[in-house]
Order: C-alpha cells, then structure tokens, then sequence
C-alpha cells in the first residue's frame, strides 16, 4: 500500500479541507450579534417564540406583534429578521456556503455546464411530480401501506415579516448543496476517468436537485400525515428531512472520511491525487452552492403553481380536514377540528369566521402561565366591576 509520507502535502490537504470551517465559525458569531444585539431584540423574540411555542401562527397576532415592536422601537425589517431566525435558523452548514458569494464569478465558468440543462430537466421532474401527479401518488401509497390519517396543520409561518419563499429557500440550500457533494464521492469512489466522472456525478446531482426541490416547494404547506398508533404528527416535509437527513448527515460524513482516507493512503492521478482531490471537492460545494440558488430561484416562480395543484389533486383524492394543534390555558396540548382543507383553501387560506382561530385574542395567549413565567407581560388588569345602583 502506498502512502503519502509529504507532512506538507498532509497539512495542505487537511488545511484545504477545514478552512471552510474556520470561516464559517466567527460569520456565525457575527449573524448571532446581529440578530440580538439588544434587550429590546431579545424580548421581540421570547414574543414570537412565545406564539409559535403555543401552535398559532403568526398571521392570528400580526397586529399585537408589531405593536409590540413598535413599542421596543423595532423597524419592520428587525422584526422580520428575529422572525426568519426562529422559523428558519441559521446553521453551520448555512455559513460553509457563504464563500461561493465571493468566488461566484469564478465558479460560474464551471456553474454554467450544469445551468444550462437544468432547467429543461427542472420542468420534466415538474411535469412528471406535478402536473401527472406522481408526488400525490406516492403520498396516498405512504397512507394506504401506513394507515396514517392525512389531515391539514397551519403552518406556523403565516403571516411572518421576511418569512417568504427566498428565506425558505436559503434554509434548504443546505440540503441541495450536500446532494451534490454525495454525488461526487459517489461517483469518486468508482475510479472512472475525470471527465466521465464530472460528467456522471453532474447528472446525479441534478436529478436528485430536481427531485428534492419540486418535493420541498410542494408539500411545504399545511399537510401531515397523523400517526394516531403513536400519537404522533408527521409533516410531510418533516418525512422529507428524514429522508434526506442520513444522505447529508451521518452518510456524507462517512463517504467523505472514507474517501480522504483512500485518497491519502492510495494517491493516484487527477482527481485522486491528494491536492487535487481536496480543492476539487471546495469546487464542487461552490459551484453546487450556486446551482442551488439557481434551482431556488427557478422553483420560487413556479411555487404557486406547484403547490396549488399539489393541493387541489390532495383534496379531489382523500378530503382531508384541518386541525389546529395548540396548548391550551391549562397547559394542556389540544387537536381540535377547524374546517375542511376545501373550506380553509377555497376561504383564500383563512380560517373560517366562526373558528375559535379567528378570534382568539393576543391578550388571552399572553395571559397564558408559561408566558407570565417568563416575565413578558402581566396579566391584564381585572375590569372593574359596574355599580347597577347607578
């Protein structure tokens, strides 16, 4: 067996390969600074967290929260940014990306043989998911082999400042991105040419960039699947998280281990000489980086189209009904039926007037123990009672 005896050649590979990480530590620290600089910015937060923790969405107390941030002196923009950061939080992994911002126009010599056939390939995975219903088909055989109910949960991001679809694609990106990288240690693994193996490892990565992001704009709604044997509730784009976490997560970490190791212990030509190999794979999360953005930014105009007819084939086939999942005063967590999904879509995705929904009041959910604890707010002052002898 042939090993790589050069300590320079070792510390150059290794330093390749971990300096990604030592950016993204201190652009972590810094987003973590610019999110809660302030008191004021702290309890904005514990506000909406508050809400969120309580199962309503933020649409129901929109005008008290921006009351609230008015009161702290908060623009919109702030409020929006403390209101991204809790629905859609910024992790490592967000910031290992960030220098594909700086070496986009590099990269984009490379991006461009992927970017030109993805878009003909992203309207396929559409047409074949979407518009002939292969994404509706495979729900109803999860819940036919399952015999879990599938039923409709607001999504708690509802009416939230700043939390639009770029957020959430910027949320995903993660998850994109490593797909490609999967991809490459793949195909990396079977020794083939350079060029066949870019070329193969560029296919697999955008059927599986196309596959996971029409999934991820489609069932990013109000659908979950209830699990009443375990008495659980099961989003569908939390199946899709657990789908696609072992490829991403454990998975990756394991193939790329095992590949460095292969590489350093049996150096060869190409690609698999240790140098190479390293900036190569800091080349290929760039460029899937700017891939990924493309991929959102093509899915982002075509999401509501996507997710209507994603909902209406749903609806036409199991009529399912919506749930809200909240904790009550007692603290008790309660599922308690609102309305049909039709009623709730046809209602342009509103809650219908007589719902407990629709008029809950912003002072009764502060009111709640777990808020009080916290140190919030107060109760609100007991109305004084009228004199009937005047």
């Amino acid at each position: 067996m042939q090993y790589v005896d050069d300590p320079e050649v070792l510390l150059l590979v290794l330093g390749l390969l971990v300096a990604p990480m030592l950016f993204a530590f201190p652009a972590q620290h810094y987003w973590r600074k610019r999110i809660l600089p302030q008191k004021k910015h702290r309890e904005y937060r514990k506000m909406v967290a508050g809400v969120l923790n309580h199962g309503h969405p933020l649409e129901l107390f929109r005008p008290s929260l921006d009351k609230a941030g008015r009161r702290n002196g908060l623009s919109t923009e702030e409020q929006g940014r403390i209101e991204s950061d809790i629905l859609y939080p910024m992790r490592l992994l967000h910031f290992l990306l960030l220098p594909s911002m700086i070496l986009w126009p590099i990269l984009s010599l490379v991006a461009v043989f992927l970017i030109l056939p993805l878009l003909p390939l992203l309207r396929l995975t559409e047409w074949i998911l979407i518009d002939k219903g292969g994404l509706s088909g495979i729900v109803r055989t999860i819940k036919r082999f399952t015999e879990w109910q599938l039923i409709g949960v607001p999504k708690l991001d509802r009416g939230a400042h700043g939390g639009d679809a770029w957020i959430k694609g910027l949320h995903r990106m993660p998850t994109t991105v490593f797909l490609g990288l999967f991809a490459y240690l793949v195909v990396h693994y079977l020794h083939l040419p350079d060029k066949l193996a870019l070329a193969l490892a560029a296919g697999i990565y955008l059927i599986l960039a196309c596959l996971a992001i029409i999934t991820s704009v489609a069932i990013d709604s109000a659908l979950a699947f209830a699990d009443n044997a375990k008495r659980r509730l099961l989003p569908l784009e939390a199946i899709m998280q657990d789908l696609l976490t072992p490829v991403v997560g454990l998975g990756l970490l394991l193939l790329l281990s095992r590949q460095v190791f292969l590489t350093l212990t049996n150096p060869g030509e190409g690609l698999h000489e240790p140098v190479l190999f390293a900036i190569s794979m800091m080349v290929v999360i760039y460029t899937c980086t700017i891939v990924a953005a493309l991929i959102e930014w093509a899915a982002n105009r075509r999401r509501e189209h996507i997710r209507n007819v994603f909902h209406e084939q749903i609806i036409a086939l199991e009529k399912p009904e919506l749930y809200s999942y909240t904790r009550d005063r007692d603290g008790s967590l309660s599922l308690r039926y609102i309305c049909t999904l039709r009623e709730f879509v046809d209602n342009d995705h509103g809650f219908p007037e007589q719902s407990r929904e629709a008029n809950i009041r912003f002072e009764d959910l502060m009111a709640l123990p777990s808020l009080v604890e916290e140190g919030l707010v107060t109760l609100p002052p007991e109305k004084p009672k009228r004199n009937s002898e005047h």
